[in-house]
C-alpha cells in the first residue's frame, strides 16, 4: 500500500507526504512508514510497528485524517488486494481458541 499527498508550500514549493507499509520491520509484525519532504528537499521518516493490522489500519486513517485537515490533496495511492488465503487478524485470534477452531475448521 502506497498513499501520496502533496499541498502547495511557501515559495511556490510542493510539499509531499507519503503513507506506505512496503520496508518491514524485525520488531513487529506490520509496519508503516511516513515520509515528507519539501519540493526536492531532503526526505524525513518515521516508522511505526504494529502487532495487528487493525493497529496499522487505525494509524493509517488517523494520519490521513490528519493530512486532509492540513490542507493536503490525494495524489496517488495504490492498495494491493489481501490473497484470498489470507484470514484477518480477529479470525486468527478466534482460531487460536479451542472452540473457535472447531467452528472454523469443523475438528
Amino acid at each position: 500500500m502506497i498513499i501520496t499527498l502533496y499541498r502547495p508550500g511557501a515559495g511556490g514549493s510542493i510539499r509531499y507526504y507519503t503513507i506506505h507499509d512496503r520496508q518491514p520491520l524485525l520488531t513487529s509484525r506490520y509496519a508503516l512508514t511516513v515520509a515528507w519532504r519539501s519540493g526536492e528537499g531532503r526526505e524525513r521518516e518515521k516508522m511505526y510497528g504494529f502487532e495487528t493490522i487493525a493497529e496499522m489500519d487505525k494509524k493509517i486513517r488517523q494520519v490521513f485524517g490528519r493530512k486532509v485537515k492540513d490542507g493536503y490533496t490525494l495524489l496517488y495511492s495504490f492498495i494491493r488486494e489481501r490473497p484470498s488465503g489470507v484470514s484477518p487478524d480477529a479470525a486468527i485470534a478466534e482460531a487460536k481458541s479451542g472452540s473457535a477452531r472447531e467452528a472454523i475448521i469443523g475438528a
